[in-house]
């Protein structure tokens, strides 16, 4: 009975995934969240699922946002995340899937967080530990692409300043 809801699931999500953003369709991210495991719980092993976190923010059309309109976790595929996230949009609404650095996925996270009180001990902690990577890879890639370093200041503070270029 499973793979049958799993095969509806990845025909509904199919249907309504957009192949490239539109001013129309929402955008929308999946990140994997919670990692499968084996936690012992009440003097036994429980195996938990992989879980994934989809969030969906309005269409271009309806003007920038930061935040996102609808946030779902879903197990144990990225397929039934979306699935889920899917269900709170518009029936007619399309869904593009942007990358990590198109969408703030940490915020989207933070949100599921403060707003989903259902989470399990063990699925608000690997979300929590995925907003904390998320924003230490936000830091390099910001220390990557961005710096005040100027050469020709460098050059100039030097001949006037006597100064080692830095």
């Amino acid at each position: 009975m499973t793979a049958r809801r799993d095969g509806d699931a990845e025909v509904r999500v199919a249907r309504r995934l957009a192949p490239r953003p539109s001013p129309t369709s929402c955008i929308g991210v999946c990140v994997h969240v919670v990692t499968a495991a084996e936690r012992a719980e009440g003097g036994s092993f429980v195996a938990t699922p992989d879980h994934y976190l989809a969030a969906a923010w309005l269409p271009p059309v309806a003007g920038p946002s930061r935040w996102p309109e609808a946030v779902a976790i879903g197990s144990p595929t990225a397929t039934q995340a979306l699935d889920l996230l899917l269900r709170q949009l518009p029936a007619d609404a399309t869904l593009f899937l942007a990358g990590r650095d198109d969408v703030d996925a940490a915020l989207a996270a933070e949100i599921l967080l403060a707003a989903d009180r259902n989470l399990e001990p063990y699925q608000r902690e690997g979300v929590a530990r995925f907003v904390e990577a998320e924003r230490a890879r936000t830091k390099q890639v910001i220390a990557a692409r961005y710096t005040d370093h100027d050469a020709g200041f460098e050059r100039f503070r030097a001949r006037m300043f006597g100064a080692a270029a830095r």
